[in-house]
């Protein structure tokens, strides 16, 4: 039975290679697609959130003249609870953007920033947009509780900073972030 551990492993390895490999596709390819004006997506990018197996949640509201610059989807070796993708919204002019990730577990609660912002999602119900710094931000940001069923995927948004992704930008307004947040939808 040993003998197929590493067949397995080496095959799951070569499938996160080729998600990995195909973002660069989708980076390279930021133009929406005429039958998701809404959500702003190419299809390459749909197909591979849709590869990850994960629910996908989006935002059917994004600001004028924003566009989905990068989808990042990432699956851990050796459990299910480190499937991640994120997807960086960025205004044409490039001094603007925010993300929204989902992760399939391991969250936690995010402290409460210097001022809060309430959510009224029509899916995931109450919740808060913190202002403070989290992640990697050297300045106060925009980021959200985590969202989702109990047992996940979880989703949040994300402003300029927390990540390395979203460190050459700046925030929406947290009344536009509140509006993106409130827009979360299912894709069918």
């Amino acid at each position: 039975m040993k003998l197929f551990k590493y067949p397995i492993k080496l095959a799951s390895s070569c499938v996160v290679a080729c998600i990995i490999a195909s973002m660069a596709a989708v980076i390279a390819q930021p133009k929406p697609s005429q039958t998701n004006s809404g959500i702003k997506l190419t299809p390459t990018q749909l197909k591979i959130l849709r590869s990850l197996g994960l629910k996908i949640a989006l935002p059917s509201y994004v600001p004028t003249n924003f566009h989905a610059d990068k989808v990042i989807v990432s699956a851990g070796r050796e459990n299910v609870d480190s499937l991640r993708y994120l997807i960086v919204y960025q205004n044409l002019s490039a001094d603007k953007c925010f993300a929204i990730e989902s992760v399939s577990g391991g969250i936690g609660d995010l402290p409460s920033g210097s001022r809060s912002y309430p959510i009224n999602s029509p899916i995931f119900g109450k919740s808060t947009l913190e202002q403070g710094l989290y992640g990697n931000a050297k300045q106060p940001t925009l980021l959200s509780q985590w969202w989702g069923e109990q047992n996940g995927p979880f989703y949040r948004f994300v402003g300029m900073g927390v990540m390395p992704e979203l460190s050459n930008c700046n925030n929406v307004t947290p009344q536009e972030a509140v509006k993106v947040s409130q827009s979360i939808r299912y894709l069918n």
